[in-house]
């Protein structure tokens, strides 16, 4: 949900997640170490250049110059821009939530989990270079729109759904609480606080679409007592 945060310019920089990638899979020789780095700096190359230009100005070539990579060597495991894009950003997602916030309270773990994604700069990078590519995509390619759609949802929404259900659990709420709805409301908040309003997204407006939007909407949906 949270990782939607903006369209601000991210700071380029190299990052542990995506070091992470090159180690994915366990490899057991020198070789498959290899390939699975370059393919980790394939991806940042892609986040970064989207975030940099625009997708329609990320080519293979530039990406394989900015990785120093060959082409052939992206062929080989992506077969078009559109499934690298995915790729890409689903990597970046990836293990993002391994461990739930738990505060002790629902208001306070939703608060906790959008602030900790402002201050990750590679989450905002990969972010802000979806909403590009999704903007772009929704025009013109449904399918490609559809999977990037599905990246996004797929990154957030377990974890929002974890919390809500600890909150059940727990009794803060009387019913249990779809995850769908309080996404759908806090990625149109943020979609248009981006995309419409031009505006950043930061601590004072996360407080804010918590406590004023979404809160009353998990309110009503989970008939928490109002006294």
């Amino acid at each position: 949900m949270s990782e939607i945060v903006g369209l601000a310019n991210v700071p380029r920089a190299a990052s542990s997640r995506f070091a992470a990638i090159g180690k994915l899979g366990c490899p057991v020789s020198t070789v498959t170490r290899r390939g699975a780095g370059r393919e980790a700096a394939i991806c940042q190359a892609v986040v970064e250049l989207l975030n940099e230009t625009s997708y329609e100005s990320v080519t293979m070539d530039a990406v394989a110059a900015r990785a120093k990579a060959s082409k052939a060597t992206i062929y080989r495991r992506w077969s078009n821009k559109n499934d690298l894009v995915v790729d890409a950003l689903r990597r970046v997602f990836e293990g993002m939530d391994d461990v739930l916030i738990d505060t002790g309270s629902l208001r306070d773990d939703i608060v906790a989990r959008m602030q900790r994604q402002l201050q990750d700069p590679v989450l905002l990078s990969a972010n802000t270079a979806a909403l590009k590519s999704l903007v772009y995509a929704a025009s013109d390619d449904e399918a490609f729109a559809a999977s990037l759609r599905e990246t996004l949802r797929d990154a957030q929404f377990a974890a929002l759904q974890g919390l809500l259900d600890r909150a059940f659990r727990r009794g803060e709420v009387r019913r249990p609480v779809d995850a769908a709805l309080v996404f759908e409301v806090a990625q149109a908040q943020f979609c248009a606080r981006t995309g419409v309003d031009a505006k950043c997204v930061d601590a004072g407006y996360v407080q804010h679409l918590v406590d004023d939007v979404l809160m009353p909407v998990i309110r009503h949906a989970g008939a928490i007592p109002t006294s």
